[in-house]
């Protein structure tokens, strides 16, 4: 009989809805309803994560002070870890405590190594906290991969692009894929149009995530859209998701300089529900990212009805299978070529729906959760 262990889990980014703190949040949500007799203890860096955690009778919430992240991760964190006598710890955004802690084994979950990779491959972001973060993960996360008694990762390209940036390590490396939120779904006509209203988006819409980073192309994506306008039977707008207003004016500018400022709508970050009804709203969704560990908006677009332009390289190919339209990223007429397609031919427009829709059912959150609980079960009774 399995015995009760005293997990615990770094759930600092719980309310932090992208990237690595979804898939803190989305494991915490299926693992509170799976049975077991282990319990949890959830660490925190703000009181207001408490109303993010979902209900389970099994999860206890502490939040630890100050704030700031790498006193919290390298000095708070472990004293509290040493306090509250863990048999495991499961930090699941790439980096953990650097100090020894002899009673508590470490699980880390490490969803790339891009900070360790060449700056000829994967350029630095301009934004400073970006790059501290750069800075910080190739210091840290490289030593406690060494220490941890079990890796996940995942995807495959990851687990190869570790073996490659951090050599053979002891500790076993296990794939375990992330999924779609089941929010990321198919919408009602009348919560489209409301959406439309309030983004007003008045013609065809082609959606995609912007950012500040290299890795994120969101400047080709608008070189690309500006030359696909030219061309394209009827009228379409770029939505672009996720730029700060600085950002947002830098972008404003070479748009105007490539005459779609007209045909361009930008967008802060936005809440998860109005993302979703844009994935279902979109005639298609652009993810040309020149790296992705993962590549989580790809399901998610899928899963909502969007056929998906990405890129045919990293984790993309190996989770879009033959359901999205992959191209090259570094190329720009082929990301328009790939437009034009889509917005030409409606029958394979309408095959790439079909397939993304079960294509994103492949993956689960449910199987997730499970994978890392009997994780937690082989590393507990070491």
């Amino acid at each position: 009989m399995q015995r009760s262990l005293k997990i615990g889990i770094d759930a600092r980014l719980i309310t932090y809805r992208r990237g690595m703190g979804n898939f803190t949040y989305n494991l915490l949500v299926e693992l509170a309803k799976l049975s077991t007799p282990h319990n949890y203890i959830l660490y925190v860096d703000d009181p207001s994560a408490i109303q993010a955690v979902p209900a389970c009778p099994r999860y206890t919430v502490k939040v630890l002070q100050p704030k700031f992240y790498p006193v919290w991760e390298q000095t708070v964190l472990p004293r509290q870890v040493q306090k509250d006598q863990l048999d495991l710890l499961h930090c699941p955004a790439n980096t953990a405590p650097l100090k020894f802690l002899p009673n508590t084994k470490l699980l880390l979950t490490i969803h790339d190594v891009m900070y360790l990779m060449p700056l000829k491959t994967l350029p630095l972001s301009p934004s400073w906290y970006q790059r501290l973060g750069r800075l910080y993960r190739r210091l840290v996360v490289p030593y406690v991969a060494r220490r941890a008694a079990l890796i996940t990762t995942v995807s495959e390209q990851s687990r190869r692009d570790i073996v490659a940036y951090l050599g053979n390590l002891s500790a076993p490396l296990v794939v375990v894929p992330e999924a779609a939120s089941s929010t990321f779904q198919r919408i009602p006509e009348q919560r489209l149009l409301q959406i439309k209203a309030t983004y007003a988006l008045t013609q065809k819409v082609i959606l995609a995530l912007g950012g500040v980073d290299p890795r994120k192309n969101t400047r080709r994506i608008l070189e690309a859209f500006a030359q696909f306008q030219a061309q394209a039977p009827r009228s379409y707008q770029l939505l672009l998701v996720g730029l700060s207003p600085m950002v947002q004016a830098e972008y404003g500018e070479l748009a105007r300089k490539l005459g779609i400022e007209n045909a361009l709508v930008m967008t802060d970050f936005i809440p998860e529900a109005d993302l979703v009804a844009l994935y279902n709203v979109a005639d298609m969704f652009l993810y040309p990212s020149l790296y992705e560990g993962f590549g989580l908006p790809v399901l998610e677009a899928m899963a909502c009805g969007a056929p998906v332009i990405s890129a045919n390289r990293t984790a993309i190919p190996e989770l879009a299978g033959d359901a999205a339209l992959l191209i090259d990223p570094l190329d720009t007429a082929m990301l328009t070529n790939a437009m034009r397609q889509l917005a030409e031919d409606e029958p394979f427009r309408q095959t790439l729906i079909t397939r993304g829709l079960a294509q994103s059912k492949k993956f689960s959150w449910t199987n997730a959760a499970r994978a890392t609980l009997a994780l937690y079960e082989e590393v507990g009774a070491q």
